[in-house]
């Protein structure tokens, strides 16, 4: 019985297919990038790779992953600076006391973005070395 009858009107009640959102990607850049080369049958084997820690080549899928885990943790830094800058700027922007107080913290983030945004790119670039030493090591195997 999908579509029992109102007692009300005598018309029929559809019901509306059950359909869940998709789940969004908790992935990091880091991750995804792991994810997007490696695929899903590569990603799992370097999971099972990761494990055989007494090999070179677990070691070498041990780096890989503390490596994206790593650029992950920077982007989250990242975004939450972005954040944090974007709301003094608003309050900055917004609030009736002197400027000068809010302008300070946000030349002080600007300097730690600065920072953070450039270990994020270094991080990247070595995800990109590591990855390509792991998918070297894999053809050797």
């Amino acid at each position: 019985m999908n579509n029992p009858t109102s007692r009300l009107r005598g018309t029929t009640k559809t019901s509306a297919p059950h359909t869940s959102p998709p789940t969004p990607s908790l992935a990091g850049p880091g991750e995804a990038t792991l994810l997007t080369t490696l695929g899903d049958d590569g990603y799992i084997a370097l999971r099972r790779h990761r494990q055989a820690t007494h090999t070179a080549l677990g070691t070498l899928a041990q780096l890989l992953c503390d490596t994206a885990r790593e650029a992950d943790r920077l982007h989250t830094t990242l975004r939450r600076y972005a954040t944090s800058a974007r709301d003094h700027l608003n309050d900055a922007l917004t609030d009736q006391g002197p400027p000068h107080a809010d302008a300070t913290v946000i030349l002080y983030s600007s300097r730690s973005t600065e920072l953070h945004a450039a270990r994020y790119s270094q991080q990247m670039n070595q995800l990109d070395l590591v990855l390509d030493a792991y998918q070297t090591a894999l053809l050797a195997v």
